[in-house]
């Protein structure tokens, strides 16, 4: 409950009492459930409520983080590499930390900072390979591995959709970038024997969980509809020298995809609303 509607019923709570229409035991047991209402809401110490009545803890808190930011931005590079490795999971645990704890406080918190953390997961992961001089060829698959193995875990934990989507987005990354090394002159017809199968499988997975575990459906589903298309995106933006036909076969795909969805919009509906 916000302040303003909070003391919008105070006040009529006030003249229930000046009225009498209500009895004065009641008004006062109103009275007091509204105000431990708001106490358990103010209890967060960076509401703008707590920063506009000044309070020097929350000032100082807010001050020291912006310290310690700048100075890892600053000073990262020059720190020995067990430092660096235990700062960057010291910082990627604050943050995944306090996404779980305000998952039910507070849902928008939570997105953010499960969102900062997961920019944060690249970027350190990226700094450290320039860094270091590690070899690219090597170390960047292994972060994308990584990314998508915690992104996957900490989305179907947190329940956070997006972050759960974007974790399989990286291992499909992976996996076209490991096949296009493996097959660099793999036909159409080989791309959809590569793709195909795990669509149908995202899919299927989606309707064996909708009435299992929450909040998965959908993003399995969605992640299923990504590889319907995936063969025509993977021979146009990561293969050379495929012809312009397969632009057509990706608008046909499109347009099939869109009326499949459309003939069983009941069934999967009702698995992503489950």
């Amino acid at each position: 409950m916000n302040l303003e509607k909070r003391e919008i019923i105070l006040r009529e709570i006030q003249y229930w009492r000046r009225s009498k229409v209500l009895p004065e035991q009641y008004c006062d047991f109103l009275t007091n459930l509204y105000d431990d209402e708001a106490g358990v809401k103010d209890s967060n110490p960076i509401s703008l409520r707590n920063l506009q009545q000044g309070s020097i803890k929350v000032w100082l808190f807010g001050f020291g983080i912006i310290s310690l930011i700048f100075l890892i931005s600053l000073y990262f590079s020059v720190f020995p590499w067990p430092l660096q490795l235990a700062t960057a999971l010291c910082v990627l645990i604050v943050c995944y930390g306090y996404s779980y704890i305000y998952r039910d406080r507070n849902n928008m918190i939570s997105l953010v900072l499960a969102g900062i953390g997961s920019v944060l997961t690249l970027g350190f992961g990226l700094w450290l390979i320039a860094l270091h001089d590690l070899d690219p060829d090597f170390w960047r698959p292994l972060l994308i591995a990584g990314c998508g193995l915690l992104w996957v875990v900490l989305g179907f934990f947190l329940r956070i959709s997006l972050l759960h989507f974007c974790g399989f987005a990286f291992w499909a990354l992976l996996y076209a970038g490991f096949f296009g090394q493996q097959r660099p002159d793999a036909s159409i017809l080989e791309l959809e024997l590569l793709y195909l199968p795990l669509c149908v499988l995202m899919v299927w997975l989606s309707w064996l969980l909708h009435h299992r575990v929450n909040g998965v459906s959908g993003v399995y589903l969605g992640v299923g509809v990504s590889l319907w298309i995936m063969p025509e995106v993977d021979a146009l933006l990561l293969r050379q020298d495929f012809p312009q036909w397969v632009s057509l076969i990706l608008i046909l795909k499109i347009a099939a995809g869109l009326a499949l969805l459309f003939i069983f919009r009941k069934k999967w509906i009702t698995w992503v609303t489950s």
